[in-house]
């Protein structure tokens, strides 16, 4: 018995450290897209000077979340694998009645999906902005 709720603790560690892992991810990959997304805004005469240079760090910003939308897909098959046998334990000792859907994945990945889709979106801006096409306020 007292094995049963060692292992029972380790997989509850293992769920807690997956959870907040994917949610720092998150966090970080948001804070870093976002900030490599605004370079060109911050110093239009720097900008200027850089011309289509410029584009790095915004390409960067989208190549980052593709990788992310990658390597997300594969630390949340691990997270579902691990919470599922959590939640297989705590339904056989009768502590809770779980729903088969869970949506954590779908959302993370819809995050990201448009984190990517922003960046790239954000890469277009900035690449007609200072080809001259659309007017700088």
């Amino acid at each position: 018995m007292e094995q049963s709720e060692e292992a029972h603790a380790l997989l509850w560690d293992e769920y807690k450290y997956r959870h907040d892992h994917i949610w720092k991810k998150l966090f970080q990959i948001t804070a870093a897209v976002v900030l490599l997304g605004a370079v060109p805004y911050l110093k239009p005469d720097i900008t200027r000077v850089l011309q289509g240079w410029i584009l790095i760090a915004p390409l960067l910003g989208t190549v980052l979340s593709l990788i992310t939308l990658f390597l997300m897909h594969f630390e949340l098959g691990l997270f579902a694998r691990i919470a599922g046998a959590h939640r297989r334990i705590q339904e056989e000792q009768g502590m809770i009645r779980h729903t088969r859907s869970n949506y954590f994945r779908l959302l993370v990945m819809i995050y990201v999906a448009f984190l990517c889709l922003v960046s790239l979106a954000n890469v277009a801006v900035v690449r007609l902005l200072w080809l001259g096409l659309l007017p700088v306020a």
